[in-house]
């Protein structure tokens, strides 16, 4: 059974960049309400799946994070580095995530 991972180097990048606002005790009631990081092993496997496919299209298309938090918060956006380890993480976990028939 595959369980939902984060690699070092990637939790210090969603730490860095997307935790703040998606988590249980964040202020920012939109961010929460879309994506908790901390709450997200207790999501059922389909929607972790979905998650994961959401965070990497976001991811590269560069709407996360978004422009608005990025003008008071410029050192939280993510290098083009940082953007292809969390989109390549994303999919491969997504991957491994769906079951297989």
């Amino acid at each position: 059974t595959v369980t939902y991972q984060v690699p070092d180097d990637v939790q210090q990048i969603l730490d860095k960049s997307c935790v703040g606002c998606h988590n249980s005790d964040s202020k920012n009631i939109k961010g929460k309400g879309k994506l908790k990081f901390d709450k997200f092993s207790e999501l059922k496997l389909y929607k972790q799946v979905g998650k994961l496919a959401d965070i990497a299209e976001v991811t590269e298309k560069g709407d996360m994070p978004p422009s608005k938090f990025l003008k008071n918060y410029p050192d939280r956006a993510l290098t083009e580095e940082e953007k292809e380890k969390v989109v390549a993480w994303a999919n491969e976990m997504a991957k491994q995530l769906t079951p297989s028939e």
